[in-house]
């Protein structure tokens, strides 16, 4: 990929992602009888134990694009308010909330607040999938080329994210790290 299209895919990677999830709408559901206390055993460097339950169910997809240079902790803050915000328009069904976790904010957590039954390895994935039918229909990314690579996995690294984990916020947490080629 030439450094041109690496360098515009990655500004767009945040413009297109959170124009294509703008009009999601998520469920507020309160469940009651959730612990007050956070693990003894928790990672502050990833967040598990603190804002995710350890995981259930691991995967290591292969990323084919690179972190655009100068992607920091304050940029992978900045999308995932940014996301937060794109899903609470009305309208939208991406029922989830981001959250950028960890010493340098490199654990993408997305916490699943659309159903009631148990959540599996399957549910998170099809989330990631949902989020990448979304991230692929962004007319930026269908102009440049690139709607066959750029998934939920890849929007993450371009970022600089170094792990995705899709969780319920009780008892599961599917983790997918992610390994630059």
């Amino acid at each position: 990929m030439t450094s041109r299209k690496h360098t515009a895919l990655t500004t767009i990677a945040m413009i297109a992602s959170c124009g294509a999830l703008g009009a999601c709408a998520v469920p507020v559901t309160m469940h009651s009888g959730v612990a007050g206390s956070v693990a003894a055993a928790s990672d502050e460097t990833t967040g598990a134990g603190l804002y995710y339950p350890p995981a259930s169910s691991v995967e290591t997809p292969d990323i084919l694009l690179q972190q655009l240079p100068g992607v920091g902790p304050q940029q992978r803050q900045s999308f995932v308010d940014q996301v937060n915000l794109a899903v609470g328009t009305p309208g939208r069904s991406v029922p989830i909330v981001a959250q950028a976790v960890g010493t340098n904010r490199e654990t993408l957590v997305l916490l699943y607040v659309g159903g009631e039954g148990a959540m599996t390895p399957y549910l998170a994935r099809g989330v990631l999938a949902r989020l990448t039918a979304v991230t692929r229909s962004a007319p930026a990314i269908q102009a440049m080329g690139l709607s066959s690579e750029f998934d939920a996995y890849n929007m993450a690294a371009v970022l600089g994210f170094g792990r995705i984990v899709v969780t319920d916020g009780r008892a599961f947490a599917h983790q997918a790290n992610l390994r630059q080629n």
